[in-house]
């Protein structure tokens, strides 16, 4: 069986969207196992697939800084003869890991991220606006340069995670809930604030989600600060559900996966929800679906943010990480928790069915 050996080290969100690939390889190339190196909590999203092995890397510990790089080359070799490297990362480590590869013969091929496409969509000035290729199909295209042409699924969903069914069967017995009411999942969070729809407007978004009828609301995040915020929510809202800090991340899928929709940011919850094929409503703000990170299979409605006729600053970053140069977030602080609550009743009026 010829080996490939693919390399995607985070974030969340961008390791996910590699299951569309991964499952397209396995059903064209059966005959060919693919060695994904990533962080060892990713490798949930993989588990289900034939010929797929994950390798946890360490960056913290036994892999961090060169030396720990040519250790995990060593431990690489040791596994299997690879045939081809596949750099869908395109960073500092994955660049040491295919010279360090290609010494020993084996070619490499590399994600083209348009980084320059990119800058020019979130200049300050002069954007050239045109929709860019999405992660999944950046991903496709280098598998493609491999010899290994593909299609991914769109939409995709997850297999099933029956292995935790009974964490979460046991979850959610302990919940008041029905499933003659829509299942909305809320995750309010986002790695940068600049994709952050402000978190005191989710307290009045509550207030007008739970007047009649009432959908049943579950609430995601993760992290000690992440909880804590939840848990103030959740105490103006007893009914709604905190799961944040309460799953594992394969009994989080499940349950997103039963859900009539999913609010979120511009996030990794918003891609495990696409991926699960739930409809997403997802709120952008100094980023912009246009660079290629949308909700994968989904479209126009599962994006809500200013136009940028009326926000001509809008994107003003890739990631989110820069600071707004107005001064002002006015891409999210604008946004209304009313416009928030219209579209979410709409999304749950046409996509709820019993779960």
């Amino acid at each position: 069986m010829k080996q490939l050996l693919l390399l995607r080290f985070s974030a969340m969100g961008d390791v996910a969207l590699l299951a569309p690939v991964i499952q397209a390889f396995t059903q064209r190339y059966p005959d060919t196992g693919i060695t994904l190196v990533t962080r060892q909590k990713f490798a949930v999203f993989f588990e289900q697939f034939p010929n797929v092995q994950v390798v946890g890397a360490d960056f913290d510990g036994r892999h961090n800084g060169l030396k720990g790089v040519v250790r995990l080359f060593n431990e690489l070799r040791l596994m299997a003869s690879f045939d081809v490297v596949i750099d869908a990362h395109q960073n500092l480590r994955s660049s040491a890991l295919k010279s360090l590869f290609r010494l020993v013969g084996v070619p490499s091929f590399t994600i083209n991220k348009g980084r320059a496409e990119k800058k020019a969509l979130t200049k300050k000035e002069n954007k050239v606006r045109r929709p860019l290729l999405h992660s999944v199909e950046r991903y496709a295209r280098v598998f493609d340069a491999a010899g290994f042409p593909l299609r991914p699924a769109k939409p995709f969903q997850f297999p099933p995670f029956t292995s935790v069914e009974d964490e979460l069967a046991e979850f959610l017995n302990r919940q008041s809930i029905t499933t003659d009411t829509p299942w909305l999942g809320i995750a309010p969070f986002a790695q940068h604030a600049q994709k952050m729809w402000p978190f005191d407007q989710v307290a009045p978004l509550l207030a007008h989600l739970y007047a009649n009828p009432s959908p049943a609301i579950f609430l995601f995040g993760g992290g000690a600060a992440e909880i804590s915020q939840l848990e103030v929510v959740q105490k103006q809202f007893p009914q709604a559900i905190l799961v944040a800090g309460q799953l594992s991340l394969a009994a989080e899928l499940s349950l997103i996966s039963r859900l009539a929709g999913m609010l979120c940011m511009d996030s990794g919850n918003m891609h495990l929800a696409a991926l699960s094929n739930v409809p997403v409503l997802s709120i952008w703000g100094a980023t912009h679906p246009d660079a290629g990170f949308g909700p994968w299979g989904q479209g126009e409605k599962a994006i809500l943010q200013i136009s940028t006729d009326i926000l001509t600053c809008r994107p003003c970053s890739v990631f989110g990480n820069k600071p707004c140069w107005r001064g002002d977030l006015a891409c999210l602080n604008d946004i209304s928790a009313e416009a928030v609550a219209e579209r979410v009743q709409q999304m749950l009026g046409e996509n709820f069915t019993d779960n």
